[in-house]
């Protein structure tokens, strides 16, 4: 089958388009004919700074349809369209994923919106569950243009919550507000925190998602009610970032790590990534598409998935 490999890390011309060997299939698995791959976030960190094992094909998300059924399997047959996770194996023309892994496209939903779903939305919508989020609340979404902030932003104005993002440009903060944004914050030389308390009037959010980490949850905490929960989704900012227990421990303040890839197969996880399905088929959720390129120009979609400003998904097609 073809696929886009690389054999060391770097930037995206490390990728190669070639012939590499099927997937098997076992017993708990399906074998899926791949239509469309998401680019994530954790997709490109892994291209910049992990060397893959030979031949390893890369990638967290694609969409497609199930030419084969795992003999353990129940609840999915041949035909059927699903949208798939696993730490590995998007980036080609075959996939063999767990079942557990698998969600069904509901009829009418485009398979390429389909392949963007799992990570970005049902990432934020599981984090949001986490913080127990609720109507009339503030929340803080560190990182709001990114493709779980956006979504997070969706999902929480949906809510009823107030909805406050983080971002590096005010354009691409402006164009959020379609999408229920209710207020933008411009990191830089000021730190959000400061900010946040003269928009507030020196009060404080009742919950943070945070897909930055480091430095960025830090100076947020300091603007989370007491008693408020943050959830944390990324550590780009940093793996290793000290964190005030005593503060936490005062202010009965709760920090969530939420990495949705490990619970994906459990039932209340999944119970709310379906939700993020079915909204998206019913316009209740918009997960735009910013540019679609074959799988033969996997250098170029990474490029360009790669660059600041955009909204919404860079995707693959086979």
């Amino acid at each position: 089958m073809k696929a886009a490999i690389y054999y060391q890390a770097g930037p995206p011309d490390v990728f190669h388009y070639g012939d590499v060997a099927a997937p098997t299939t076992g017993d708990n698995d399906l074998l899926i004919r791949v239509e469309a791959i998401s680019i994530e976030g954790g997709d490109l960190a892994n291209r910049r700074d992990i060397a893959p094992k030979p031949n390893e094909v890369p990638g967290y998300a694609a969409a497609g349809e199930i030419i084969q059924v795992g003999k353990a399997v129940q609840g999915f047959s041949i035909g059927q369209k699903v949208a798939t996770f696993d730490w590995k194996g998007s980036h080609a023309e075959l996939r063999a994923v767990p079942a557990a892994h698998c969600f069904l496209v509901p009829d009418g939903l485009d398979i390429k919106v389909a392949s963007t779903l799992l990570v970005g939305p049902g990432t934020a919508a599981w984090a949001i569950k986490l913080a127990r989020l609720q109507p009339g609340q503030t929340v803080l979404i560190l990182g709001a243009a990114g493709g779980v902030g956006l979504a997070a932003v969706q999902l929480a104005a949906r809510l009823g919550a107030r909805v406050i993002g983080t971002g590096t440009s005010q354009a691409s903060l402006a164009k959020l507000r379609d999408y229920g944004l209710d207020d933008g914050i411009v990191v830089g030389s000021t730190p959000a925190s400061e900010q946040i308390r003269d928009l507030l009037d020196g009060n404080k959010v009742d919950a943070i998602i945070d897909s930055v980490g480091g430095a960025t949850l830090v100076d947020a905490l300091d603007v989370l009610k007491e008693g408020g929960i943050a959830v944390l989704i990324g550590v780009f900012g940093s793996r290793s970032t000290p964190i005030d227990a005593g503060r936490l421990l005062m202010r009965r303040q709760t920090i969530i790590g939420c990495l949705l890839g490990n619970q994906i197969g459990e039932a209340e996880p999944r119970r709310v990534v379906t939700e993020v399905f079915d909204m998206a088929r019913q316009g209740q959720l918009s997960a735009p598409i910013d540019a679609c390129f074959h799988l033969s120009d996997a250098a170029s979609a990474h490029r360009r998935a790669e660059e600041r400003g955009r909204i919404g998904r860079v995707i693959m097609t086979v």
